[in-house]
């Protein structure tokens, strides 16, 4: 037995979406590099790591 969800808990959802856009934006992002993690190759986890360097690189310089 699936439950439905109130109108009320739709509303303060949609409310939440609205006043966080950024975060969600932020945690989608996330969830799908993890995503990717988890099914990818050697190869492309390497190819991600380098990425990931550069880019940590260029936004915090010491």
């Amino acid at each position: 037995m699936t439950m439905k969800t109130t109108k009320a808990q739709r509303d303060a959802s949609n409310r939440w979406n609205e006043k966080n856009k950024v975060r969600k934006y932020y945690l989608a992002k996330r969830s799908m590099a993890r995503s990717y993690c988890r099914v990818a190759t050697k190869k492309g986890l390497e190819a991600l790591i380098a990425f990931a360097n550069e880019k940590l690189a260029e936004r915090f310089p010491e």
